[in-house]
C-alpha cells in the first residue's frame, strides 16, 4: 500500500478502538505503582514530569476535571500534597493482586469498570463526534426502541453542534416536568435510563463480585447518620449549616480535641465520623474473614503449620518479594501456593483438597491485610490525608454549597437519595432461599424511572433559584461539549460507521509507513475486529429493543428476563475481567483467566463464605455463547508506540465525546 488513504472507515474505527482500549487500561492499571504517581506530571507533580507517563489520562484530566466548577479553584498544594500523598500512600500499601487470590477482586472489578467507560470518553475527546445533519422538529416515541437509539445520536448532535444545551438549561429552569422538554430530550432520557439500569444490573447482579460490593454499600448506608445530616441541612444560615456539616462528619472527638479548648495544639489523632464508618465497615469484613481463616486452620485437611506460616508471611511481604514469587509461578507453570512454599523452602506436599484450602487461606490473608491497610491509610495515617483533602475541597466549594443551600431544599434531596438507596439495595439483594427472586434489568429501569422525578426537581430548583450556580455549570457544560467537536469532516462508508474522526488521517499515515507485509497483517486483524464490533453493535441494539418491550410489559415476573444487557462498554468491561490473569490451579500449567469456571466460582464467594447461587448462575451464563474478541497482537506491536507518541503530542489539544 502507498501512503494516503489506506484504511476504510470501519478499519480506522477498529484501529481506534483497539489502541484507545489497550492504552487506557494500561494507564489505569499503572496508577497502582507509586513511581507512576511520582512522575505523572501536572497537577500532581509539576516539578517531576515524565512525558511518557499516562498521556491519555492527562489529556482527559486537563480537558474535563481541572475545569470543574469549584475544583478549578483549588490551590496547587491540594494536588501536589494532599491528593498525591494519599495516592502514594495507597500505592505503597501494596494491596493484593487478583492473580494471588485465585479470584477477580473488587479492586480489579471497579478499575476495569472505570476503564470501560473512560475509554469511550477518550475516543470522543481524541477523535470528535461524527457530525451529520438532524431535524430539530423530529418526533421520537419512548416506546419505540429504534426511536430511542436514533434519538440518542440526534441528542448528541444537537448538544455538540447545535443549541440544544442552551435550550435545556432554559427549560429546566422553567419546569421540573420531563414531558415539557423536546421529544428528543425525552427519548434520550429513556436511553440514558436503560444504559444506567444495564450498568447497575451488570455490576450488582451479573458480576460475581456484585453481592460483595452491595454488602459494603449496605453497611455504609445503614451507618450513615441521615437524620442528623438532614437536621443540619435545615439550618437557615448557610455558614452555620456548612460549619455544622463539617463538625458532624469531620470533627474528631479525642483527648486532643478537649485539650485544644484550653489552648493546646490539636493533633490528627483519633477518627472522625466519616472515618468511623469506613473503619467499622472494613473491620466487619475482617472479622468474617478471620473466622473463615480460623476454620481452615482447624480443618483436618488443612496444610500443616509451617505451610500456614509461609502463607501468612507472603501476605505481609513487600511488593518486590511478592513479584518475585508471582514471576516464579508464571515461569515454572505452578500455582502461587506452590511458588510460595518453594520460595520458603517449606514442604510442597499437598493433596488437591489441601491445595484448594491453601489457596483460599492465602486469599483470606491477603483480603484481611488489604482491609487493615485501607483503614490504616484512610483512618489512622499521620498526617490525616483524607480529612485534610476533604476540608480543602469544602473550602473551595464553599460558594457552590452556599448557592445550593439557598436554591434547593437539601434536606429533601438527602431524603430522596436515602429512599433511592433503600429501594436499590432491597431490589439488588439476592435471597438464596427464594427461587426466582432475582432482579432483572427491567426492574432497574423501573427503579430509575420511579426516582427520576426527584433529580428533575433538584435540577429545576438549582437552576431556577441559583442564577449564579446555573451560570457556573452552564459555562462548564459548554466547555465540556467543545471538547467533543470534530475539527475535520470524515465521509463515512456506512451511516453507523464511526471511523476515527480527527485521528483518521493520522492512522492512515501510521499504517502506510509500515512495510507491505506488515500492512497486510494489520489489515487482516482490523477487518476481523471490525466485523467483531459490528456483531456487538447489532447484539446491543437487539438487547435494547428487548428491554424496551419488556419494560413496557405489565408482567412483573421474571419470565420476561432479557438475555444480556445493551452497551458496548459493558462487553468491554466483561472482556477486561475475563482477561484477568489468575494463578494456575493445583494441576499447574498456564495461568487461568477470569472467565475460567473455577475462577468464577471463587469470585462469587462472599466475605462470609456464602455463595449466592443466582450470582454464580449469571456468571456462568455470561460466558456461554459469547463471542471472544479476535487477536490483534500485530496491531499493538506495530502501531501502539506511534499512537502513544501522538498522545503525548496531543496533551494540550482539544478534540471530541463519549461514544458508547
Amino acid at each position: 500500500m502507498s501512503t494516503g488513504q489506506c484504511l476504510s472507515s470501519e478499519q480506522a474505527h477498529a484501529l481506534f478502538d483497539i489502541l484507545t482500549s489497550h492504552v487506557n487500561l494500561s494507564e489505569i492499571e499503572g496508577l497502582k505503582d507509586s513511581k507512576k504517581i511520582a512522575t505523572f506530571g501536572p497537577p500532581l507533580q509539576p516539578s517531576s514530569f515524565d512525558e511518557k507517563s499516562s498521556p491519555l489520562l492527562r489529556v482527559l484530566l486537563e480537558s474535563f476535571i481541572l475545569d470543574l466548577p469549584g475544583l478549578r479553584n483549588v490551590t496547587p498544594h491540594f494536588w501536589t500534597s494532599s491528593i498525591r500523598q494519599l495516592a502514594t500512600a495507597l500505592d505503597d500499601s501494596n494491596l493484593s493482586e487478583s492473580y494471588d487470590k485465585g479470584s477477580v477482586g473488587i479492586r480489579r472489578t471497579l478499575s476495569t469498570a472505570i476503564a470501560s467507560i473512560v475509554e469511550s470518553v477518550a475516543r470522543g475527546r481524541l477523535g470528535g463526534y461524527p457530525r451529520r445533519s438532524t431535524k430539530d422538529d423530529a418526533e421520537y416515541h419512548t416506546d419505540n426502541p429504534d426511536d430511542i437509539i436514533r434519538a440518542w445520536d440526534d441528542f448528541l448532535q444537537r448538544i455538540i453542534y447545535g443549541d440544544l444545551l442552551d435550550k435545556m438549561f432554559v427549560k429546566a429552569a422553567e419546569t421540573d416536568k420531563l414531558p415539557d422538554h423536546e421529544s428528543v430530550v425525552q427519548a434520550a432520557h429513556q436511553y440514558a435510563i436503560i444504559m444506567l439500569a444495564s450498568l447497575m444490573h451488570h455490576n450488582l447482579i451479573v458480576s460475581p463480585r456484585g453481592q460483595s460490593m452491595l454488602s459494603l454499600l449496605n453497611r455504609v448506608h445503614r451507618l450513615m447518620p441521615y437524620f442528623l445530616v438532614k437536621q443540619t441541612l435545615k439550618v437557615g444560615n448557610a455558614a452555620s449549616m456548612l460549619n455544622g456539616m463539617v463538625q458532624l462528619l469531620l470533627a474528631k472527638m479525642n483527648l486532643s480535641t478537649l485539650t485544644s479548648w484550653f489552648g493546646a495544639q490539636p493533633s490528627d489523632s483519633g477518627m472522625n465520623l466519616l472515618q468511623q464508618i469506613i473503619s467499622q465497615v472494613l473491620s466487619a469484613d475482617t472479622t468474617e474473614l478471620r473466622k473463615r481463616a480460623k476454620a481452615i486452620e482447624q480443618s483436618g485437611n488443612s496444610p500443616n503449620k509451617s505451610q500456614m506460616d509461609q502463607f501468612r508471611k507472603y501476605a505481609s511481604a513487600s511488593a518486590q518479594e511478592q513479584d518475585a514469587i508471582r514471576k516464579r509461578s508464571r515461569t515454572e507453570l505452578i500455582s502461587i501456593v506452590m511458588a510460595i512454599l518453594a520460595q520458603g523452602n517449606a514442604s510442597q506436599s499437598l493433596t488437591e483438597s489441601s491445595h484448594k484450602l491453601a489457596l483460599e487461606y492465602v486469599s483470606l490473608q491477603l483480603a484481611i491485610r488489604d482491609r487493615e491497610k485501607l483503614v490504616e491509610v484512610l483512618c489512622h495515617h499521620q498526617p490525616d490525608l483524607l480529612t485534610t483533602s476533604i476540608r480543602e475541597l469544602v473550602k473551595v466549594y464553599d460558594p457552590i454549597i452556599r448557592a445550593l443551600h439557598n436554591a434547593v431544599d437539601l434536606a429533601s434531596g438527602v431524603s430522596d437519595a436515602q429512599a433511592f438507596l433503600d429501594d436499590m439495595i432491597s431490589l439488588s439483594l439476592i435471597d438464596n432461599s427464594k427461587k426466582g427472586n432475582v432482579a432483572t434489568v427491567q426492574d432497574f429501569v423501573h427503579l430509575l424511572q420511579k426516582h427520576a422525578s426527584s433529580s428533575h426537581v433538584f435540577i429545576h430548583q438549582a437552576l431556577k433559584n441559583g442564577k449564579e450556580l446555573s451560570q457556573w455549570y452552564h459555562e462548564y457544560a459548554r466547555h465540556a461539549v467543545e471538547q467533543y467537536k470534530q475539527e475535520t469532516h470524515v465521509e463515512l462508508s456506512a451511516p453507523h460507521a464511526a471511523a476515527a474522526g480527527d485521528l483518521t488521517g493520522f492512522f492512515n499515515d501510521l499504517v502506510s509507513k509500515r512495510s507491505e507485509a506488515e500492512q497486510r497483517l494489520i489489515i487482516e486483524e482490523l477487518d476481523r475486529y471490525a466485523d467483531f464490533l459490528e456483531s456487538l453493535s447489532t447484539q446491543s441494539r437487539a438487547r435494547m429493543q428487548n428491554i424496551v418491550h419488556a419494560s413496557l410489559s405489565s408482567s412483573n415476573d421474571n419470565n420476561s428476563q432479557v438475555d444480556g444487557n445493551p452497551g458496548l462498554f459493558l462487553y468491554k468491561w466483561q472482556c477486561f475481567i475475563d482477561g484477568t490473569a489468575i494463578t494456575p490451579g493445583p494441576e499447574g500449567g498456564a495461568p487461568r483467566t477470569g472467565d475460567s469456571e473455577s475462577v468464577k466460582e471463587a469470585t462469587a464467594v462472599d466475605v462470609d463464605g456464602s455463595k449466592p447461587a443466582a450470582t454464580l448462575a449469571y456468571a456462568k451464563a455470561e460466558g456461554k455463547g459469547k463471542v471472544k474478541p479476535p487477536d490483534f497482537t500485530n496491531v499493538l506491536r506495530l502501531l501502539e508506540p506511534g499512537f502513544e507518541a501522538e498522545l503525548r503530542r496531543l496533551v494540550d489539544v482539544k478534540k471530541g465525546p463519549a461514544v458508547f
